[in-house]
């Protein structure tokens, strides 16, 4: 039974059809069956010789619509008895074009139907298609029908490639066309017997297809020999067949030469004892060594990686590394080629090192003024290795260094900048020379003043460079670089970005007092970052890790002469916090390190902040400590538990009375405005805190517990949850509630996510810190329903419906034009009305905007933080529901399938 769809769910067909000039057609469309139907008539009926273009785009219409439009035995039969039709009529017309568009036609419905429908109704549908196309290939050497003969055995290698094996039986048969064959068509013979060929000697290969099905067919056909239950191509044979192969190359398209090849390669792989022919192969080596075809290349780089101890000498592995370095630096050729190139000769190298040293023209991989950044650290990368072992190549590279600064412009990628980092680490280990160690940090500080968000991977390099290079400069140096660029006014750190900066301070105190400056490093926080106008704005954690800085600088330097030249500008950023700053835990933090810094004396004030047993440094340096206490224990059981609630909301249609209010044109606007104002709110998930049986009741109260959490950044990030005091009585029946935390989520994108949770809290003095099981947020936790603005609160329903309405004409709209900025996707939930009802109106109640003028169509509206939406409308029908989505973020449409399908599985 052909699936009903309704009108507004065939806008993208209707677009394929316009775009084929069959735009005649679109009117009066209810459902695929009627679509098809008039389809078919058109094929049918039109008659008139001027109509064979129509005919051939209707034939592409079906092709491409081929998943949609037959659903049934009774329709592929009907599809094949109209194409079957308008051959025999397109051979009395002598038009080949219709005639092989009939056969990709066919052809594509019939394997697309074995994603729908079961192998054994096909069978005998597929093996006449099958001794049909080998009809048409059998008949060599007709000049009446060439281009049919050649979509023919086009079609015959997609039925193969789709069924692997499914031809073997005819494979001699094959042999003796291709040999015959002497038109256009040959090379599409040669393709067929290639991959025909390599299915049948490749012994591993498991006859399933991409569906898993596999159709029993029975041939019947003279093409194909009969009683043959498996046959085996001998040695003999097939090294024959091979060899014809690579005779006939040359008569065919650089196109049709890779597709052999490469059958022929897999071939000799699967049959070592055939690899005995391979030197058949070496004038296709020869030839294609000197070209600037891309294919070609490739096709000699896998000869030369599977076969090279065959097929090439010395000087034709020399031949092809020049032809690769030339190309890979050729004017001519465009920027996405001559970056294949050097990917192609970069991989050459690493298989072949020794090869380096016959390089003698390594000055062009030079940049040029044409190569964009990432052509320019490519080539820098090999010229790092090629020049390892050569005197002044330093100066070479520093040059080259120098021009490739000038295109490192803000706003790079972060991917552009990371493989910066391996190039200069790269150079710093092959060369290093004083130039080199003094340019590197220079160009890295330049990079990060730039953009500060660089500054993870500048962290990430010094720590490389020191645990690889114990006793270069460049560190040090680079720190030392860092902390006077941004102690500076002009500093281009923000206060959204001030939490990167913090890491290269924290990072300098631990390393050298020559490197940390530590009065600089106050002077600028005092001015800049903890006084009156800025301190209020600080977030709780970039608080806290401006703290855990202080807690660095106290406990680090036990110079009684250095910490007294600081100490003054400490006293007074600890004041500041104090003084500007309302957050009360970073009010007590600040009070306790200004009390100890006051009253005591350098001495007790390392006795009091570095246990004997184990320093806090190594705690503090993260932002999610927080605690004085003297001594830290890492528990190994969570004795805390946190899961999440499941949210439990109403519809806004149940919680207000309907008043009738105007709903303005400028509906859009008016909520774009408002969107301004809502995605700068969390998305609050409610999370259910409990203790778990490793709690021991003795331990009553939790002191200044805290929660963390850490998730992916291309995700979002949670806010650490504050509680303080935690006190758990001791109940007999356990019948104490569970304390109840807001999860507040700044999101980026509202994906599932599986997030890290750790707790810290203290008893007596005691610092514990546990981890707690991971808090698994699935899509249903970012679902909110649209957002109303006040004004038309009193009138929700009025309001969402129109919201609804015109959300979804503007994304639909949208998602067809030139830049896709919304995106459109189609469900088939194969399930009877009432369990997807049911199940609809439990996950998506508050979010369900119903259609009162039709039961069977439920429209959804959701709103995803911070600011997408996901719109849905859902066609109930007695053993299936269509849902048709429409969204404004791609990556949405993957997760709610997935989401969706999960109801079937339930």
């Amino acid at each position: 039974m052909t699936s009903e769809v309704g009108v507004e769910d065939l806008s993208c067909v209707n677009a394929n059809l316009i775009s084929l000039s069959l735009g005649c057609l679109t009117e009066n469309i209810d459902s695929y069956s009627n679509l098809l139907d008039q389809l078919l008539k058109v094929l049918l009926e039109e008659k008139d010789s001027d109509k064979f273009v129509l005919k051939e785009n209707v034939a592409i219409f079906i092709e491409l619509e081929a998943a949609s439009l037959v659903s049934s035995v009774a329709d592929i039969e009907l599809v094949f008895a109209t194409f079957k039709n308008v051959f025999q009529d397109c051979a009395k017309e002598n038009t080949p074009f219709l005639q092989g568009q009939c056969l990709v036609s066919m052809t594509t419905v019939l394997l697309q139907a074995f994603e729908k429908i079961s192998e054994e109704e096909l069978t005998v549908l597929f093996t006449e298609h099958v001794e049909f196309l080998l009809g048409l290939v059998k008949q060599t050497n007709n000049l009446n029908n060439v281009h049919v003969r050649s979509i023919a055995a086009s079609c015959l290698t997609e039925i193969e490639l789709c069924f692997p094996k499914i031809l073997r039986d005819c494979v001699d048969n094959m042999y003796t066309a291709a040999v015959a064959e002497t038109s256009v068509a040959h090379q599409q013979y040669m393709s067929l017997l290639a991959l025909v060929i390599k299915h049948t000697v490749a012994a591993n290969m498991k006859e399933t297809s991409l569906w898993g099905k596999y159709p029993n067919a029975q041939w019947k056909g003279s093409f194909i020999p009969q009683e043959i239950d498996s046959p085996v191509i001998g040695y003999p044979e097939l090294k024959e067949m091979v060899s014809f192969l690579v005779d006939q190359l040359p008569l065919c398209s650089t196109e049709a030469v890779a597709w052999i090849s490469l059958q022929i390669v897999d071939m000799m792989l699967h049959r070592p004892d055939l690899q005995a022919s391979a030197p058949v192969l070496k004038p296709l080596v020869l030839h294609f060594c000197s070209t600037y075809s891309t294919l070609a290349a490739h096709i000699v780089l896998l000869l030369e990686k599977h076969l090279g101890r065959i097929l090439f000498q010395e000087k034709d592995h020399i031949q092809f590394l020049q032809q690769l370095l030339l190309n890979s630096s050729h004017p001519a050729l465009s920027a996405h080629i001559r970056l294949l190139y050097l990917d192609w000769l970069n991989n050459y190298l690493v298989r072949q090192p020794e090869k380096m040293a016959k390089i003698q023209n390594a000055q062009l991989l030079l940049p040029s003024t044409f190569d964009g950044p990432e052509t320019h650290l490519k080539k820098l990368k090999l010229l790092s290795s090629l020049l390892r072992s050569k005197q002044d190549s330093s100066k070479l590279l520093v040059h080259a260094l120098a021009s490739l600064q000038k295109q490192l412009k803000f706003g790079s990628s972060i991917k552009l900048k990371a493989v910066l980092i391996k190039v200069l680490y790269t150079f710093l280990c092959d060369h290093m020379t004083p130039h080199m160690s003094t340019e590197i940090p220079r160009i890295l500080v330049v990079v990060t003043t730039d953009d500060v968000s660089f500054t993870p991977f500048v962290l990430n390099f010094i720590q490389t460079v020191q645990d690889t290079l114990p006793v270069s400069p460049v560190p040090s140096q680079l720190l030392s670089m860092l902390v006077v660029t941004f102690t500076q006014p002009d500093s281009s750190a923000t206060l959204a970005t001030f939490h990167y900066v913090l890491d290269v301070f924290l990072l300098a105190i631990t390393q050298d007092l020559s490197i940390c400056q530590p009065k600089a490093i106050l002077n600028y926080l005092m001015k800049y970052v903890v006084c009156e106008e800025v301190c209020g704005l600080l977030t709780w954690s970039l608080g806290h890790k401006i703290l855990s800085l202080c807690y660095k600088l106290m406990s680090n330097y036990d110079t009684v002469e250095f910490f007294h030249d600081f100490v003054t500008e400490l006293c007074e950023v600890l004041k500041n916090i104090m003084s500007n700053c309302d957050d009360v835990d970073l009010l007590d933090r600040a009070q306790i390190y200004h009390s100890l810094l006051v009253s005591l004396s350098n001495r007790k004030l390392k006795e009091v902040l570095v246990s004997p047993q184990q320093s806090l440094t190594s705690i503090m340096a993260n932002e999610s400590s927080f605690h004085s206490s003297s001594s830290i224990c890492t528990l190994n059981e969570p004795i805390l538990q946190l899961k999440k609630q499941r949210n439990v909301s109403h519809s806004i249609d149940q919680m207000a009375a309907e008043i009738i209010v105007d709903i303005p044109e400028d509906i859009l606007k008016l909520h774009t405005r408002h969107l301004s104002f809502v995605s700068q709110k969390p998305l609050v998930i409610k999370g259910r805190l409990d203790t778990t049986s490793k709690f021991d009741t003795n331990l009553k109260t939790l002191q200044a517990l805290a929660i963390f959490f850490t998730a992916s950044e291309s995700w979002g990030r949670i806010e650490p949850i504050m509680i303080g005091h935690y006190s758990k009585s001791v109940s007999p029946d356990d019948s104490e509630p569970a304390h109840i935390v807001d999860i507040e989520c700044f999101l980026y994108k509202p994906y599932p996510a599986v997030v890290q949770v750790c707790a810290d809290f203290s008893i007596r003095s005691v610092c514990y810190v546990c981890t707690l099981e991971p808090l698994k947020l699935d899509l249903p936790d970012f679902f909110q329903p649209l957002p109303v603005h006040d004004e038309f609160i009193s009138s929700p329903t009025a309001w969402r419906r129109s919201l609804f309405s015109s959300l979804w004409t503007s994304l639909e709209e949208r998602s067809q034009t030139v830049n896709n900025v919304a995106f459109t996707s189609v469900c088939v939930l194969q399930q009877r009305k009432e369990d997807v009802r049911e199940k609809l109106f439990e996950e998506m109640g508050p979010y369900i905007i119903q259609d009162l003028k039709d039961d069977d169509i439920v429209h959804v509206g959701i709103y995803l933080s911070p600011v997408n939406h996901l719109l849905m409308k859902f066609l109930l029908k007695e053993d299936y529901t269509l849902v048709r989505m429409v969204t404004d973020d791609v990556h949405v449409l993957a997760h709610v399938n997935s989401y969706l399908k999960s109801w079937q599985a339930v």
